[in-house]
């Protein structure tokens, strides 16, 4: 019986070789460099997948509770696989003010993700930000790398289709590792 309360059912084989080359690369194993490393690592994978977590336990020589212990204080590390991209939605004061929450509530609606789920088509995850530093052009949100801003909810599903419609006109490519 497996007694990890993180594990799922779906394992997915992954390559570790670049945890490892992580592992090997630093100078001592010093828990000081636990949490570079815990960000180095979901860098490349964008998660950080149970396999990677162990061999940073033994390599650290740390409980998984210490280890999840971080990992759960940091809001920017992941232990679920996150959509190709990532809706940081604003709720800082003037973002929530001028509507964050009802945005909120319309991609729940759409798409039926709350902040910090995925939807079933694994393109988007919602998230949501205590400010994202741009209070003008409030509300707004950050769509992988890009910027929106005075949002609203109409506005908000035209931006979201188009990166639909860009994720669709995309051609399946095998990638490797």
């Amino acid at each position: 019986m497996d007694t990890n309360p993180c594990a799922t059912e779906e394992v997915e084989e992954i390559d570790l070789a670049p945890t490892e080359e992580i592992l090997n690369n630093l100078p001592d194993n010093s828990r000081g460099h636990l949490i570079p490393t815990l960000d180095r690592v979901q860098n490349i994978y964008r998660f950080l997948p149970e396999p990677a977590v162990e061999l940073m336990m033994e390599f650290f020589n740390v409980a998984r509770a210490e280890i999840y212990g971080v990992i759960s204080f940091y809001p920017q590390l992941r232990i679920t696989e996150p959509g190709k991209y990532i809706i940081k939605l604003c709720y800082g004061t003037a973002c929530f003010v001028k509507g964050a929450p009802i945005i909120g509530d319309k991609i729940n609606d759409k798409y039926h993700i709350k902040p910090g789920e995925t939807d079933d088509s694994k393109l988007f995850t919602l998230q949501t930000a205590s400010c994202l530093g741009n209070c003008g052009a409030a509300p707004m949100a950050i769509i992988g790398e890009d910027t929106h801003g005075t949002i609203d909810p109409e506005k908000t599903f035209d931006i979201l289709s188009e990166y639909k419609k860009d994720d669709e006109e995309m051609p399946v490519t095998e990638e490797v590792g």
